[in-house]
């Protein structure tokens, strides 16, 4: 399934790194309306103490996609990785720096 992920955007110098890491936690946020995934995100990542993991965020939303989870992710500098699972769907990985 991760062979099938297309990379949208990278925030990593390790890209391929983050893609293939080990998914510690998965939040579904497919229908909540930004900045909720956002918050989903940092909630997760709150719990994420093992730096060779990562987490995930499902959504279809692409404001949360592509500005707000980046945004706080930048802001935190957590790396993160959006990657297109579908039309309409993405995945974006996050990990400790």
């Amino acid at each position: 399934m991760q062979s099938e992920l297309k990379i949208m955007m990278a925030g990593s110098s390790t890209p391929d790194l983050l893609q293939r890491s080990r998914i510690i936690k998965s939040v579904d946020t497919r229908g909540m309306a930004c900045p909720y995934p956002s918050f989903e995100s940092v909630k997760a990542m709150s719990l994420l103490n093992d730096v060779n993991g990562c987490i995930e965020v499902i959504t279809d939303s692409e404001e949360s996609a592509f500005k707000s989870i980046p945004s706080v992710c930048q802001k935190r500098k957590w790396q993160f990785l959006v990657l297109e699972k579908a039309k309409n769907l993405w995945v974006v990985r996050i990990a400790l720096t």
